[in-house]
């Protein structure tokens, strides 16, 4: 059985978020870091379509992932760069937003670790921003519903893999 999303606060600039998977480690980590997985289970909004989706697994390496509209507009990236790459365990990158062509709106820190057990992957992702605004207008922003929408596209895709 799957469990949603849980979502925490533990201090004033980090949320940390589990979730558990019913596919082996490996599966869970290659559907998060392969760009020709990702836009099968990343959740988009209603008329929003991932247009870019790249990414250099190494230390070092960049990402970057582009949606526009339902006109074509460019509606949001997110874009980064991998600090730490320990596969399947472990990946620590950036992550800068921006909205249109508004620019940045927010640069944060993501460390996703994945636990496997009796086949199953937990999953501990903990996002640092600069301030406690910037959590906070995360968490108003409805972060955590899309992504749960994703890991549920996720699900799917894992059952396929496995």
């Amino acid at each position: 059985m799957q469990r949603g999303l849980e979502v925490a606060t533990p201090t004033d600039t980090t949320i940390v978020m589990k979730r558990t998977f019913d596919a082996p480690r490996e599966l869970v980590f290659e559907a998060m870091t392969d760009p020709a997985l990702i836009p099968k289970w990343i959740f988009s909004p209603p008329g929003w379509t991932m247009t870019t989706c790249e990414g250099e697994l190494r230390v070092g390496g960049k990402y970057r992932w582009e949606w526009s509209d339902e006109n074509g507009v460019p509606a949001l990236t997110i874009h980064g760069q991998n600090l730490e790459v320990d596969a399947p365990r472990r990946i620590v990158h950036t992550e800068t937003m921006e909205m249109g062509s508004c620019g940045p709106i927010g640069t944060l820190v993501s460390a996703v670790d994945l636990e496997e057990e009796g086949g199953r992957t937990h999953m501990t992702m903990t996002l640092t921003f600069d301030s406690k605004e910037a959590r906070d207008g995360a968490i108003q922003s409805g972060m955590a519903q899309g992504m749960e929408a994703g890991y549920q596209q996720m699900d799917a895709l894992l059952a396929e893999s496995a």
